[in-house]
C-alpha cells in the first residue's frame, strides 16, 4: 500500500488521479471533494525563480504543491512554469501575484489556472456554480493569508529573499 500511495501521481487520461489512505468511518459525501490537484502555470517566470524550493514556495501561495512537470524542471520549455497544486476550491484563486526579486525590483507575476473546477461554494457541489445553484444562501467564503515570504536557493539561502504577496483582484 505504501509503495502505490507513494509512487504517484498518477494520470488517468492526462487527468491527475491522488490516492489517500481511507479513514475507518471515510464518509463519502460530495463536501468532501473540495480539495482538488489542478495544474498553475507561471509565464515569463525568472530563471532565479525556477529552483525546486522557490517553484514549491510560490506553488504553496495556493495550496499543496505535489510536482513539476517534465519541461519545467529539466528547463526545456521556458515561457512558463508548471506546477501540479492541490488547491481548496473553496478559495478565491488569484490571478497574479507580486514577488520581490533579491534585487529588490517588484515583479507582478500572472498566474493561469488549468482546468478549474465548477464548484458551488454554496452547497459544496462540482459541476455548477453559485449563480446556479437552487440551495439556499449563507455559506461563506475561506479566506487564505495574502503574504508569504520564500527563501530561495540561488547563492546564499540565508540572505536571498524573495517575498510573494497576492494581488487583490
Amino acid at each position: 500500500m505504501l509503495d502505490v500511495l507513494g509512487g504517484g501521481p498518477y494520470f488517468v487520461f492526462g487527468r491527475p488521479l491522488i490516492l489517500k489512505v481511507m479513514l475507518e468511518y471515510f464518509d463519502f459525501t460530495a463536501s468532501d471533494k473540495v480539495q482538488l490537484p489542478i495544474w498553475v502555470r507561471f509565464p515569463n517566470l525568472p530563471l532565479k525563480c525556477w529552483s525546486s524550493i522557490c517553484l514549491s514556495k510560490i506553488a504553496s501561495m495556493f495550496g499543496n504543491p505535489i510536482q513539476c512537470d517534465a519541461p519545467t524542471t529539466s528547463m526545456t520549455r521556458l515561457s512558463y512554469a508548471r506546477v501540479l497544486i492541490e488547491v481548496d476550491l473553496l478559495l478565491d484563486l488569484p490571478t497574479s501575484i507580486n514577488i520581490v526579486l533579491t534585487n529588490g525590483s517588484s515583479l507582478s507575476q500572472q498566474v493561469m489556472h488549468e482546468s478549474l473546477p465548477h464548484l458551488c461554494k454554496q452547497c459544496r457541489v462540482l459541476r455548477h456554480t453559485v449563480s446556479t445553484c437552487n440551495k439556499g444562501t449563507g455559506h461563506s467564503r475561506k479566506k487564505r493569508s495574502h503574504e508569504a515570504f520564500i527563501h530561495s536557493n540561488y547563492s546564499n539561502p540565508s540572505t536571498d529573499t524573495v517575498a510573494v504577496e497576492k494581488q487583490q483582484l
